[in-house]
């Protein structure tokens, strides 16, 4: 959503004629004296394709309104309303179809035995994916602080409280202007804490999966860290709507156990396994638990070692200088890009070698 829609005038639906997300607006006054208000929502509704239908009438009586939403309307708005009343009630339930119907963006999940470094690697590849031209969003759900937030440098003071709050207004001209944004990267960033440093009171699982729909329909793409969350049902819905689950784990058993539980609270069953990518952290050749075993024990779709620099990688978290933001391109950003789907371009350094290789037979030849 931009903030504006398309109104059609039309006197009857046809599923043919709904295509992506919107709202049915219905005049009681057009509906025939001799037919009853149930068979008329009821008839809409079939085409609808469980898109919202709105009732507008001069009948606002409770048991008027009841009956309304009884036959199967969404909701009722009266004849008199004003604009803002209006704009509410459309608003909130356009959202809500765009949710459940909008061709939403990527959504990608990274979890992780250490959420610190599952964060790190979110980070790095939302980064990749906002520099490669897309409108990319990085949410962290990392507690008690934001390890991206605190990577990116970036203060943070909208959370997913104040997100879930705004939902029935959110779009894509809210999410610019309230959204924390990286700006050497375009990167927007939403934290679970919003940058209190305490979890948020309130919220239930089906809320942050309702959010987190309407987020992916309002962006290119959506690079969900869970972090701390740990819920089963939640972690269960959003494997569901994920894209793509990177698992992040290093060569070590206890982290692999750790690993299978996360697995497990998400379902283990094969669709999930299926898109489930082993990102094997800190990969290091010369350990005998190696990656290859590593998926086969975790039942992981594809496995990609992910090499690390212990020291550049703390100095980048340290100094707030994300690792995709550097020039150059180490075994860890090859490996992030490769992930990332974006084409690892070659350095400077690389072409300059390269052209010194070119050279050579020719000085000899002269």
């Amino acid at each position: 959503m931009q903030g504006r829609a398309t109104v059609e005038l039309v006197q009857s639906i046809a599923p043919d004629m709904l295509d992506g997300p919107c709202v049915i607006v219905m005049d009681r006054e057009a509906i025939p004296p001799e037919r009853s208000l149930a068979a008329a929502l009821g008839t809409v509704g079939e085409n609808a394709g469980g898109r919202p239908i709105v009732l507008v009438t001069d009948e606002t009586g409770a048991d008027q309104i009841l009956h309304a939403i009884r036959s199967g309307a969404a909701d009722v708005i009266a004849r008199a309303a004003g604009e803002a009343e209006i704009a509410a009630i459309l608003g909130r339930l356009l959202n809500q179809s765009v949710a459940d119907h909008g061709r939403g963006g990527r959504l990608t999940l990274v979890l992780g035995a250490d959420p610190e470094s599952a964060a790190m690697a979110a980070t790095d590849m939302a980064v990749t994916r906002a520099r490669a031209g897309s409108s990319t969003l990085l949410i962290d759900c990392t507690m008690p602080t934001s390890a991206a937030e605190a990577y990116l440098d970036l203060p943070v003071t909208y959370g997913l409280a104040s997100a879930i709050a705004d939902i029935e207004r959110l779009d894509a001209s809210l999410l610019a202007n309230t959204l924390a944004r990286h700006e050497p990267s375009g990167l927007m960033l939403l934290t679970l804490d919003g940058g209190s440093g305490t979890e948020p009171a309130g919220i239930a699982p089906a809320d942050i999966a309702a959010l987190i729909r309407l987020l992916r329909a309002c962006c290119g793409d959506v690079v969900l860290c869970a972090g701390s969350l740990r819920h089963s049902g939640l972690l269960r819905t959003l494997a569901g709507l994920a894209d793509r689950i990177e698992l992040l784990c290093a060569q070590s058993i206890r982290e692999m156990e750790a690993c299978r539980r996360l697995l497990e609270r998400m379902g283990s069953d094969e669709t999930v396994l299926t898109k489930t990518r082993l990102l094997v952290w800190d990969h290091q050749p010369a350990i005998l638990l190696d990656s290859r075993r590593m998926g086969d024990v975790l039942q992981a779709g594809s496995v990609l070692p992910l090499p690390v620099d212990q020291v550049r990688v703390r100095n980048a978290l340290n100094s707030g200088r994300p690792l995709a933001m550097e020039g150059g391109a180490d075994r860890y950003m090859r490996a992030i890009k490769q992930a990332c789907d974006v084409e690892a371009r070659p350095s400077a350094t690389s072409l300059d070698r390269l052209r010194r290789l070119l050279q050579r037979p020719l000085e000899r030849t002269a």
